[in-house]
């Protein structure tokens, strides 16, 4: 009786290692490159695929920025605004009138500007400079 268990757990045993061993072989998957250049060479990646495979980043990413604060010179009567984007994306920009949001381009983790100085750059600004 102990022969026949023992020749079972043998053979489901065998049978597991091979079928594991071939998912582990070609799990990563095969791309075709051929060795000799008389039989073609590899192309070279368009710049969507490049994009997709995250291996073109020159493209700039951009995420909206939605006001924050606004900060108004007495002298020049200019505004200073600071906008919040994703992960914490925060930009500065002096105008007239304030945008309730724009496109900024996507900085994470940026430190938010300081008040103190936004005021002290706004006092500076002469009049004539609008």
């Amino acid at each position: 009786m102990k022969k026949d268990y023992y020749w079972l757990i043998t053979t489901i045993s065998f049978i597991a290692c091979i079928f594991l061993f071939t998912i582990l072989a070609h799990a990563g998957g095969k791309i075709y490159e051929p060795q000799d250049p008389k039989y073609g060479t590899k192309k070279p990646y368009t710049l969507q695929q490049k994009e997709h495979r995250g291996i073109n980043d020159s493209k700039k990413k951009y995420t909206t920025c939605r006001l924050m604060k606004r900060l108004k010179s007495r002298v020049t009567k200019r505004q200073a605004c600071i906008y919040r984007g994703g992960n914490k994306t925060y930009t500065l920009m002096y105008e007239d009138t304030c945008p309730a949001q724009y496109k900024c381009e996507y900085n994470p983790w940026s430190k938010e500007p300081s008040i103190d100085d936004i005021i002290d750059s706004l006092n500076s600004i002469k009049k004539g400079n609008k």
